[in-house]
């Protein structure tokens, strides 16, 4: 577990540099666009399509995949071949999404020329601005290509620090809009934004190609002209890799159109509920990106190459560590949410308005952050495992699950029931994922890891209660301090008491997870000196 903590503590450090960026960019697009108009709306639509190819070329299933192979050619010291297979890999990863975005890019085209004039105004414009967007899954996929081969040689910086870049280019494309007097209200500036989508792809994906070089690890593209690459996909390795991809993918696929049906019913309830929705999501992925990205990063090369003892130990430690950090994170952003979200985002184009729809999806999405990250680790044993069908056989009962309870209670909360559906199915998911767990790994001591998550559970709620307590007591004065100072203030005196007391109820109720991690951080610091 040495090495484990030490790249947990790297790997945190690094997405959580990136999460700062990626809340500033946050920040930034709030005050420029709002959350409630036609424009925010429309582009986290359309741009949800090329991230849901993300998620099915680049990350998931194919990293799932990807990962324990080339790591155990790695691991047998077979460095040409592992070079040859992610060679041939991203070459077809190339290909295949080259394709689907032509298709996509065409028909936007025509759905665009052929929406009535009654249509809303933001559904037109998802339309229009597609075929912009739509290429930048193509480097972003590749980007993550090169990401999953660095995590294999154990270099979770570069991959880490990556959306880095995005958000820069992303904030930088704001200030331009802002320096030459461009509104939120023209198409022309909503055009510029989706550009600096297409630019920041291309860096981002020249960046970690530089580094799978640096690191020496050469890869290359195919060239299809000459007649022994021309049926790439008839190796025997590739098929192999698609075959253990195809299952996932299918999964995968089934969960990235539910999350798309989530935005078209979030656009059916309004461009506040599109607006609302998502930047609630970004304050529950902040900690998940952070805590549960990293840990399955570091752990799944781990797992592909542990026995069935170290398996266990790594899911046990990963869970625990997971917990730690991310319940007292849901429980303050719950009793919080309002002076945070206004603290943060109310500014600019972002009003009153916006903080109370806002305000309202992060109540029901906040009981699912530490099921969000547990997943991330959980789904790890089983890839570890080479096993790629357990996993989406389970998310696709939950897509159905989500898909029922997204329509029954969308009625009832508006996108505060889509908010809700999705936190009860992140915990149906990951419960079953642990249960088969406790079967397949018979030297995991599930009974001692729920021990210590109900500690950290009683820790997280007294810790809730104290910040509660003390923000209720501030709450006159704070409101003559101004909106923001005001905010600040309340989150300060509610938040570090609050997280002050987890940590000293932790301790008191003998929970090692603090020790561990200080060990880890210790390790590291030892190791560079």
């Amino acid at each position: 577990m040495k090495s484990l903590s030490r790249n947990v503590f790297v790997n945190t450090a690094c997405i959580m540099a990136s999460r700062v960026f990626g809340l500033a960019r946050d920040i930034v697009l709030g005050w420029y666009w709002g959350s409630t108009e036609a424009a925010q709306a429309a582009f986290n639509v359309a741009f949800a399509i090329p991230n849901m190819l993300r998620a099915l070329f680049a990350e998931g299933a194919f990293n799932a995949a990807f990962v324990p192979m080339v790591a155990s050619k790695l691991k047998e010291g077979n460095h040409k071949e592992a070079e040859d297979l992610a060679s041939k890999t991203i070459t077809l990863q190339c290909i295949i999404l080259a394709a689907v975005v032509a298709i996509g890019i065409i028909a936007s085209c025509i759905v665009a020329a052929y929406l009535p004039s009654t249509t809303e105004k933001h559904v037109t414009l998802i339309f229009k601005i597609l075929p912009i967007l739509l290429p930048y899954a193509i480097f972003i996929c590749m980007a993550g290509a090169f990401a999953s081969i660095l995590t294999c040689l154990e270099r979770f910086a570069a991959p880490s620090l990556n959306p880095v870049i995005f958000n820069i280019i992303q904030i930088g494309a704001v200030a331009i809009l802002w320096a030459v007097g461009s509104t939120r209200h023209e198409f022309k500036s909503l055009l510029i934004f989706c550009g600096s989508v297409f630019f920041a792809g291309v860096v981002q994906m020249t960046f970690l190609f530089w580094m799978c070089r640096r690191n020496g690890f050469n890869v290359r593209f195919v060239s299809f002209w000459k007649k022994e690459n021309a049926l790439i996909w008839r190796d025997s390795e590739v098929r192999t890799l698609v075959t253990r991809i195809v299952p996932g993918l299918i999964g995968s696929g089934v969960f990235q159109l539910n999350a798309l049906l989530d935005k078209a019913l979030a656009v059916y309830l309004g461009s506040a509920a599109v607006g609302s929705l998502g930047y609630s999501q970004h304050l529950v992925y902040l900690p998940i990106g952070i805590f549960g990205v990293a840990m399955s990063m570091v752990c799944l090369p781990q797992m592909a190459k542990a026995t069935q003892d170290e398996m266990s130990d790594c899911l046990d430690y990963a869970l625990r560590q997971v917990l730690f950090m991310t319940l007292p994170c849901a429980t303050l952003l719950a009793v919080l949410a309002e002076p945070v979200i206004v603290m943060l985002f109310q500014r600019g184009a972002f009003n009153a308005e916006a903080v109370r729809e806002t305000v309202w999806a992060l109540w029901f999405l906040v009981p699912g952050l530490p099921a969000f990250c547990c997943a991330k680790v959980a789904v790890t044993t089983h890839h570890g495992r080479k096993d790629t069908k357990t996993p989406v056989k389970i998310s696709m009962y939950c897509i159905a699950l989500n898909l029922v309870l997204n329509l029954t209670l969308m009625q009832f909360l508006r996108q505060g029931g889509l908010a809700l559906a999705t936190a009860i199915c992140s915990w149906v998911n990951v419960i079953t994922l642990l249960t088969i767990d406790t079967k397949k790994l018979p030297h995991w001591n599930w009974k001692s890891t729920l021990k210590a998550v109900v500690k950290l559970t009683v820790a997280a709620i007294i810790a809730a209660l104290i910040a509660v307590a003390l923000d209720r007591a501030f709450l006159p004065a704070s409101q003559n301090l101004g909106r923001f100072f005001g905010a600040f203030a309340r989150v300060a005196i509610g938040g570090f008491p609050g997280l002050a007391t987890y940590l000293v109820i932790a301790k008191l109720l003998k929970c090692n997870e603090l020790n561990e991690l200080l060990d880890g951080i210790r390790r590291r610091k030892m190791k560079k000196a």
